[in-house]
């Protein structure tokens, strides 16, 4: 499977988590460590406006891209 996808990820992507929630990409970061080959992201979930953070490996799918 093809995951080169996620390294393509921008702020304002809307985005399918893995937990099954809707989320906007805020900010889109490149770390060092074990998943250094994939970027870390801080989301804005749309059902409750929380913040988050976290890999972007729990990203499921690209909704719609930003422009």
């Amino acid at each position: 499977m093809n995951n080169d996808w996620r390294k393509n990820l921008k702020v304002g992507d809307l985005v399918m988590m893995v937990s099954g929630h809707m989320a906007v990409l805020t900010e889109v970061n490149w770390r060092d460590g074990i998943d250094a080959g994939y970027p870390h992201v801080r989301v804005r979930y749309t059902d409750d406006d929380s913040g988050g953070s976290c890999s972007s490996w729990r990203v499921k799918e690209v909704l719609s891209e930003s422009r």
